[in-house]
Order: structure tokens, then sequence, then C-alpha cells
């Protein structure tokens, strides 16, 4: 990312939508709601989409917070729950 794109991107992202937290997870924006904020790598359920049922069947999908915050200015999903840690 070049200088201009890293302030244009620094001045455009928003952390929050009516109250709640606005995180990155695999390229998409979602919502949390929860009572705790979510952190960078920290993994949460995601809502069942069209692509996600074909490729892995019916239920939540996992992902892992990339971002807090989104340039992206549409609609947005929330974010089902927070997914257990793994454990190493």
């Amino acid at each position: 990312m070049t200088e201009l794109e890293k302030q244009l991107d620094d001045a455009q992202r928003v952390y929050e939508v009516a109250g709640d937290q606005v995180v990155d997870v695999g390229g998409y924006a979602y919502r949390w709601c929860g009572s705790e904020p979510l952190k960078i790598g920290d993994r949460v359920l995601l809502p069942e989409n069209y692509l996600s049922r074909l490729r892995n069947g019916p239920g939540p999908m996992l992902g892992v917070v990339r971002k807090l915050g989104t340039t992206y200015r549409g609609p947005l999903a929330d974010i089902v729950r927070r997914a257990p840690a793994t454990v190493d």
C-alpha cells in the first residue's frame, strides 16, 4: 500500500456503525454487537450465505478478524458469535 493509499484509507475507515464495532473478516466487513470488542486474530462465526452453504454446508462459517474497521459503505451482516480459541 502506498503512502497516499494509506492516508485515504485512514481518512475513510470507520470503526463503528450505529454503536456496533465493524471488522474485516476474509476481506468482507461485518458488524459485531458483543459486549467485549473484537481484536485482530479473534475467531468468529459468520452467518451462512449462499456460497458458504454450497462450499461448507448449512450453518455458520468460521472466520478470523483480519482488520479493525472498514472503508465499505454498504449493508453489513452481523457476526453470529465468537468462536472458541484453538488450543495449540
